[in-house]
């Protein structure tokens, strides 16, 4: 499905008696029951026109998809024009990540404003591309404005975008669409400036959380499962179904553990650039492979809340910490680390490196390895680092880092492939685990 595409598969039209509005559709995870998201005021109406309602009065409309959604209940924010209707489950909404606003940013908005009322416009929905200005946190609102400008000599921007309002706002990155937030009305009754206004996701999180209702995460984030089924398909022999096998036990944990650890808020991923693969199998396929090895060998896993990987050697405890990196060769992503990541890398750390796109030739750096590569950081980053108060060609500001590529472990265990026994074949794998671990190549 193209990333265009996705905004109409996930705008819905909504009617309950004498208003209508748009809404975005979301999956949270579970089978029983899906959301649609819009803005109070397309329920309840204005201040200037309120109205009652129940239930059975709201009307949602799938265009794409050729149905009207049933309706099981709904749920408003308690100070913002915002609403969560829950519906029955819809199977195939695409899944979206969410993100917190960003400044200057372009945005997106799929809905159905009251303007596309002709006999053959009114279902097709229209595409509106904007642009992020400011923030206002305290407010949880955003503004935006049209690109480009959506007035002209007949209409009006109220009247242009009437019918627009529960919009979805999309920020768009890398074929991910991010729901940022809904949009709810003009900054200004009359449009003045262009100027809109909508409330950020973690407002719709607010009203979930307040009805003990799954939060807006993707499903992606919340099981291993399907990472699991594919994280050891290279591996030979009967390989893979001992990896698989010893892997059961991370089902007890989930990949949005390790967002909300790393990254302090539910929503915020750890950087720009994993906020863009967030759903990128290989990195969460790396992650279960490590667990998995991890698990192997000390027959433990992190625990959810303080999620960090501990093993003991004979000298010291050390962490071990997974990097997923655009860099095709360890060495560039250990130089890269140093000079943008000083700061996480902690005595004596054990640093697995996942790579999006490729198998490094070299998959292992051990201490004095790490020091030789360190020493070819150019001068101007040198300079950088000095800034901060780090002189990197001082031996004591090198922390004992080691680093291993994740694929180093299944390049190794390929010498037992043709292993029959399956308990002389986990006995090498531990061993393999073990020595990888504690005594980096």
């Amino acid at each position: 499905m193209s990333i265009n595409a996705r905004y109409r598969e996930l705008a819905v039209k909504i009617k309950c008696i004498d208003f209508e509005g748009s809404g975005c559709m979301f999956q949270p995870f579970t089978t029983e029951f899906s959301y649609v998201i819009t803005a109070r005021h397309c329920l309840e109406g204005t201040n200037e026109t309120p109205q009652s309602f129940e239930k059975k009065d709201i009307e949602i409309f799938s265009h794409n998809l050729g149905i009207q959604i049933t309706v099981l209940d709904y749920y408003f924010h308690s100070k913002y024009d915002l609403a969560v209707i829950k519906v029955e489950y819809i199977d195939g909404i695409p899944g979206t990540l969410i993100t917190i606003p960003k400044d200057n940013e372009e945005i997106g908005l799929f809905g159905f404003p009251n303007l596309l009322n002709g006999e053959d416009t009114a279902n097709l929905g229209h595409f509106l591309e904007c642009k992020t200005y400011f923030n206002y946190p305290e407010q949880n609102l955003i503004e935006f404005r049209p690109i480009p400008d959506v007035s002209n000599l007949m209409n009006s921007v109220n009247k242009t975008l009437r019918g627009f309002s529960g919009s979805g706002i999309f920020f768009k990155s890398n074929n991910n669409l991010f729901l940022m937030g809904i949009f709810t009305q003009l900054k200004e009754e009359d449009g003045a400036y262009n100027a809109l206004l909508g409330y950020d996701i973690s407002s719709i999180n607010d009203i979930l959380l307040d009805n003990q209702l799954p939060l807006l995460i993707p499903e992606e984030l919340l099981n291993f499962k399907s990472y699991i089924e594919t994280a050891f398909e290279s591996n030979e022999g009967y390989i893979k179904s001992v990896l698989k096998r010893y892997s059961k036990p991370i089902l007890d944990l989930a990949p949005n553990d390790i967002v909300k650890f790393h990254n302090e808020k539910l929503y915020i991923p750890y950087n720009s650039f994993i906020e863009e693969e967030l759903l990128n199998p290989k990195l969460w396929e790396g992650w279960a492979s490590l667990l998995t090895y991890y698990y192997m060998e000390t027959s433990t896993l992190p625990n959810k809340v303080d999620f960090k990987l501990i093993r003991n050697r004979v000298e010291y405890v050390h962490n071990i910490k997974m990097y997923f990196t655009r860099n095709k060769r360890v060495s560039t992503c250990i130089m890269d680390l140093f000079v943008h990541n000083y700061d996480d890398l902690e005595l004596n750390d054990l640093i697995v490196i996942n790579t999006k796109d490729s198998n490094p030739g070299t998959k292992s750096y051990n201490k004095e390895k790490t020091k030789r590569i360190v020493r070819k950081i150019d001068r101007a980053d040198k300079e950088r680092l000095v800034e901060k108060g780090i002189d990197i060609d001082d031996p004591e500001k090198l922390t004992d880092v080691e680093f291993i590529h994740i694929d180093l472990f299944q390049d190794i265990f390929s010498e037992y492939d043709e292993i029959s026994s399956l308990a002389e074949l986990e006995e090498k794998l531990k061993e393999s685990i073990k020595e990888v671990f504690n005594n980096v190549p």
